[in-house]
């Protein structure tokens, strides 16, 4: 598969930019406002949360520029997965709850099934050389 025009190429540049947006965008909420992101981890029971919520959302950030740039398509993407994989069935179990809870515990899952899917598409297409990219890679 190569990206067979200019369109194709920007296309593929502005979904790795709207990708690596929400991704980043969500991660700094959570440095922004620690105390209750990790607070509430601790709540859902996620094993050292003091820990892992700032070091995954470092890591969800340097993922999310590493797929923009084109910079280790593959170890960013895969980042992503390894903190968004485990975190969206720990954090948002829509299924143990009932009413408002449930409605919103479910939309951050699929919305994170949605970016890991995206993260999927990326590290699937990282041994391609990406267009409009710096093009380092493994």
């Amino acid at each position: 598969m190569a990206f067979t025009s200019p369109l194709a190429e920007a296309a593929f540049l502005v979904g790795r930019a709207l990708f690596a947006l929400v991704v980043s965008y969500l991660a700094v909420g959570n440095l922004l406002d620690l105390e209750a992101s990790v607070g509430y981890a601790k709540s859902k029971g996620a094993p050292l949360a003091s820990v892992t919520v700032p070091l995954g959302s470092v890591g969800l950030i340097a993922g999310s520029l590493s797929v923009l740039a084109g910079v280790y398509p593959a170890v960013g993407a895969a980042a992503i997965l390894v903190f968004l994989g485990p975190i969206t069935v720990v954090m948002h179990d829509f299924w143990t709850m009932e009413g408002q809870d449930r409605q919103n515990e479910e939309f951050h899952f699929l919305k994170n099934v949605g970016l890991l899917g995206g993260a999927l598409v990326f590290l699937a297409l990282s041994s391609l050389s990406w267009p409009l990219a710096v093009g380092v890679g493994l």
